[in-house]
């Protein structure tokens, strides 16, 4: 009997272990805009979010945010095949004549970086778009 309950403790413990693995190996999300002159870096941990700007205009905001939005965060990560990132193609090109600015999404999960190539803000891969989305949306509450 003794032998049974401990067989079942420790399935138990090493089943809901494995089950939040995928959710501890993201470490931050970062989103960048930048053009000549000036650049926005968004950097989201699970505890904190990060608005710093360079330029004119140069300043730093740091917000604290609710383990139900990093949940939120990780939830949208999901549907993203994160190995493929670099290669996903932007769906347009204006950045390339200044109309609109350069945007980078990365992750940091399991100590690699993920990054897609660069495309325009406002304008992302339909791949990580809700990512992105998300990412500005709790961006806003940043004073």
């Amino acid at each position: 009997m003794k032998i049974t309950l401990i067989s079942f403790l420790i399935f138990l413990f090493a089943a809901n272990d494995c089950s939040n693995q995928a959710f501890q190996s993201v470490e931050s999300i970062s989103y960048e805009t930048f053009t000549r002159g000036s650049s926005t870096m968004y950097k989201v941990t699970p505890e904190i979010i990060t608005v710093k700007s360079t330029g004119l205009n140069a300043s730093e905001r740091s917000e604290n945010i609710s383990a139900g939005d990093w949940q939120n965060l990780l939830v949208t990560i999901e549907s993203v095949d994160v190995s493929n990132m670099s290669q996903l193609e932007a769906p347009s090109d204006s950045r390339a004549s200044d109309a609109a600015l350069h945007a980078i999404l990365s992750l940091r999960k399991n100590d690699t970086i993920y990054k897609t190539n660069s495309f325009d803000h406002g304008n992302p891969p339909s791949e990580v778009k809700p990512l992105v989305e998300a990412i500005l949306r709790l961006a806003e509450n940043v004073e």
